[in-house]
């Protein structure tokens, strides 16, 4: 399965594509917004670090044969946020082996998409790709407990509690969810 390039997905309102050198300016936006970092990497990102984040998608795709996709309105073109699949190798997830193999589903969205049900149709795509394209069963979610809105999304996509795991002084939740 490796070697695959990101396909592009389509939904009734978004396209989700690959990622391209030039989002480096959306992407900086996006993980440097407050409201992003809050519940995600707990603080705006400089611009080193997103670019090292953009360059790890394609990344995924080569070697992995699944990643993240950016997600942009289909009528504007507007950059909503990035959704998709990784395999991290989360130092929290050290004394958790069993869950190395399953790709970690993901999601982000600027503020001026949430409550617009973007995410969960961006979600509800890549899950769908995955399903389709991915072997194995299962796939996972971290989510911080305080992150009530995409514990809600997870929820509603099938995702299910499975345990908590700590992440630095608080805990986060797992959640995992079985191919339908």
């Amino acid at each position: 399965m490796t070697g695959r390039a990101a396909p592009t997905l389509t939904t009734p309102r978004l396209i989700l594509r690959p990622h391209r050198a030039d989002d480096l300016e959306a992407c900086m936006e996006l993980w440097q917004d407050p409201v992003v970092t809050r519940h995600t990497s707990g603080k705006p990102l400089s611009r080193q670090d997103v670019w090292t984040r953009l360059l790890r998608h394609p990344g995924h795709w080569a070697l992995l044969g699944f990643g993240y996709w950016v997600v942009q309105e289909r009528e504007t073109g507007r950059f909503v946020g990035e959704v998709g699949l990784g395999r991290w190798k989360r130092d929290l997830l050290a004394g958790h082996p069993e869950l190395d193999a399953i790709p970690e589903a993901g999601w982000v969205t600027l503020p001026w998409a949430h409550g617009r049900g973007y995410a969960h149709e961006a979600v509800a795509a890549a899950l769908a790709w995955r399903d389709a394209h991915v072997d194995g069963d299962e796939t996972f979610c971290i989510i911080s407990p305080e992150n009530a809105a995409s514990l809600r999304l997870a929820t509603r996509v099938g995702f299910m509690l499975s345990g908590h795991v700590p992440d630095g002084d608080h805990p986060v939740e797992v959640l995992r969810r079985r191919r339908p």
